[in-house]
């Protein structure tokens, strides 16, 4: 029997000099995981969701903005922003929403503040699907020549929830519709490599329909998606996306993969990956010696440099076969997940930014040695209504050099696990 993880909760509220700080939301507040910007002058970006109004982030010049990241794409409504003297001066905006942080659309243009208030100031705007949300600033009709735009504090209101994965579907080889446009992938006997793509908007589908790819896929690409694929790897890898921005690797089947060395259901590195809903059961061929499995990996070195972020991995299924003993002829995964940032894990060179902006949800994670997951420094990572149903020592390894990992208490976590390995947020995880 599993056990679904339940924790304490508790509040605690601190009162001194009371400011209202909570704007009229038209529907839900929605989280902001991160705020970032195109520029500051020590004022930072996270100034602008720190809750207190006696900070702020500033940048100067026409078009400078602020982005605010909500975790995962949902209905977004309405802005609520607090400007920074905001009732000596009135400041000119644009806001403008993206599913993926590359493709911009806008929804409000010039529209200006009341010049009247240092409170809350709510923007209504027609809904439409977004992760991100920015504000382009335009400057203030203030004497100030810099055209500063300086926000106190900003939410976001929409509907929790969103569209994450397309509608209808569902997990393996078939569970997501073939678009129309795609470039269907005939039976291969080798490896089948993508080295061109499609845009943000509009990317390239290479959907297999079915049929079989030995060999492995090669990604060496922007703007791929990868789907219903029945790959026989034979070799160290299923799938390999090379340093690429906006990767979608979905509904495949991934068997055969084969040693000597790492051996990896998928492994990726670059940014704006989605791995979702795909299969890999008992998927290394052979004995394995002294190879180690995992289902996904990825890495920064001076071979890898791009340190991944905002990467979501959904609804995937990598079991079996079953290893409670720890027998190394028995092709067990090792760990379901694994990243190890820059300088980690023996590893050098590559960029220094740090990966960030995860989620892993909703996924069936199948047996495992040491630890299920080992998060060797992504930050602000959520871990969320995923199935431990295999066996290991703990669940989670969670190194110093991550920050922000919650593992949500609706994470089930089978009998023959010795620990979580790290705290439990209690509640549920993001959609």
């Amino acid at each position: 029997m599993r056990r679904l993880l339940t924790a304490g909760l508790g509040a605690c509220t601190v009162l001194g000099s009371v400011v209202a700080l909570g704007p009229a939301a038209s529907a839900a507040t929605l989280p902001i995981t991160a705020a970032t910007a195109s520029s500051h002058d020590g004022n930072g970006p996270a100034n602008a969701i720190d809750g207190d109004l006696s900070t702020r982030w500033s940048g100067a010049g026409d078009g400078v903005w602020i982005r605010f990241d909500l975790g995962t794409v949902t209905t977004v409504d309405s802005v609520a922003l607090a400007w920074y003297e905001g009732d000596d001066r009135r400041a000119t905006f644009d806001v403008e929403l993206s599913r993926d942080g590359s493709a911009w659309s806008p929804v409000l243009s010039r529209e200006t503040s009341s010049g009247t208030t240092g409170g809350f100031e709510t923007y209504d705007f027609t809904a439409g699907q977004a992760r991100y949300v920015r504000i382009v600033g335009h400057g203030n009709d203030s004497a100030d020549s810099a055209k500063w735009t300086s926000i106190s504090e900003a939410t976001v209101s929409g509907e929790p929830g969103g569209d994450p994965e397309p509608p209808g579907q569902s997990l393996g080889v078939g569970g997501v519709a073939t678009p129309p446009g795609a470039i269907l992938v005939p039976d291969q006997d080798s490896r089948y490599e993508i080295d061109s793509g499609g845009t943000a908007a509009d990317p390239d589908v290479h959907d297999c329909q079915g049929n079989t790819v030995r060999g492995g896929i090669l990604i060496e690409a922007d703007h791929v998606v990868v789907q219903n694929c029945r790959v026989v790897a034979e070799q160290q890898y299923g799938i390999y996306s090379d340093d690429n921005t906006d990767v979608t690797i979905q509904n495949n089947d991934i068997k055969g993969v084969e040693g000597p060395g790492d051996l990896n259901a998928i492994t990726f590195f670059g940014d704006r990956h989605k791995i979702m809903y795909n299969t890999a059961i008992d998927f290394v061929t052979g004995d394995p010696g002294d190879s180690h499995t995992d289902f996904i990996q990825t890495w920064v070195s001076s071979s890898h440099p791009i340190a991944s972020d905002d990467v979501q991995i959904r609804g995937n299924k990598a079991v079996g076969p079953a290893n409670p003993d720890r027998d190394e002829s028995i092709p067990s995964i090792h760990q379901w997940l694994m990243a190890e940032d820059y300088g980690r894990g023996g590893n050098s060179g590559g960029n220094t930014d740090g990966m960030k902006n995860w989620i892993v949800a909703d996924n069936e994670m199948g047996d495992s040695w040491n630890q299920s997951v080992k998060l060797d420094g992504p930050d602000d990572v959520s871990i969320t209504r995923n199935d431990f149903a295999g066996s290991s020592t703990r669940v989670m390894e969670v190194t110093s050099a991550s920050t922000g990992v919650k593992f949500y208490a609706d994470n089930e976590v089978g009998p023959d696990y010795g620990s979580v390995g790290m705290p439990v947020t209690p509640g549920e995880g993001p959609a």
